[in-house]
């Protein structure tokens, strides 16, 4: 496969990322958030609250709003952001507004809450992991991941988006509703860190052993584990997490008394198996 047929296909990939999560994330609007007037946090959040005091739609809100916020993302994150959440704002906001006459999937506030919430979070971290935002504080939360990459894109948007939750549960005069809005973003937080990080962990393995070098032999072969370090009494590998159990048992028959350490890595980027 030469270049150009390798970045139309992740291009593709991306794309369908963003059009499957914006789906998801309009689903989760009109079918939870939407009916019990939920606050979300983001443009959305702040759509629920002017529709719930004047009617106006949520999609339509949506793309007023986001219009000099993709712009400024666009000068400081380059133009493919301007592609992409472009792209995202305007299928999201149809979507809302189109999928309207949608029947609600539960009047219970505490099920929309909790459930919205893993709709949501499903659809959005399909549309950040694709390279898309949804606008408002995700345009916000990429500017600050592009300056501390260390810090989960799920941590920045709670900042932002529990501060819209607390304006709009004022201006609705409701705290019972801001609760239940906790707890919907707490929820899609957690999903979409599971979403655009969870499938990456690996496990990280300190092995000790008198038999390093045989150990690492064997270890190379084996396609999903990579060897980072070696000495005369450890080897440190890193490996798939449900792979553990096959890389003790071949320490094991190397060296009956080795021992081992193994500890989950929170993010593991690139393709760290490639040889």
């Amino acid at each position: 496969m030469d270049k150009k047929q390798e970045l139309l296909k992740t291009e593709g990939i991306a794309i369908a990322k963003i059009v499957t999560g914006c789906f998801l994330y309009a689903l989760s609007v009109v079918l939870f958030i939407d009916p019990v007037s939920i606050i979300p946090g983001s443009v959305t959040g702040i759509g629920v609250v002017v529709k719930a005091l004047t009617g106006f739609p949520i999609g339509m809100l949506s793309i007023v709003v986001n219009v000099p916020l993709v712009i400024w993302g666009t000068i400081v994150l380059g133009k493919r952001l301007l592609l992409y959440t472009g792209l995202t704002v305007f299928l999201s906001s149809f979507m809302i507004d189109g999928f309207a006459f949608l029947k609600p999937f539960t009047g219970d506030i505490l099920l929309a809450s909790v459930f919205g919430g893993v709709v949501m979070g499903v659809g959005l971290g399909l549309i950040l992991d694709g390279g898309g935002t949804t606008g408002g504080t995700s345009v916000v939360g990429r500017l600050v991941s592009k300056k501390h990459p260390h810090i989960p894109m799920g941590s920045i948007l709670l900042v932002g988006d529990f501060i819209i939750i607390v304006m709009g549960s004022l201006l609705l005069k409701d705290w019972n509703l801001m609760l239940y809005s906790v707890i919907d973003l707490y929820i899609c937080v957690v999903v979409i860190d599971k979403v655009m990080y969870g499938y990456k962990i690996n496990s990280l393995s300190v092995i000790f052993t008198q038999k390093g070098e045989e150990l690492k032999k064997c270890l190379q072969t084996y396609r999903y584990c990579r060897v980072l370090q070696v000495n005369e009494e450890q080897v440190i590998a890193v490996s798939r997490k449900k792979d553990i159990s096959k890389i003790q048992h071949m320490a094991e028959e190397l060296d009956p008394d080795v021992s081992c350490t193994v500890c989950n890595t929170d993010y593991t980027g690139g393709n760290i198996f490639r040889r």
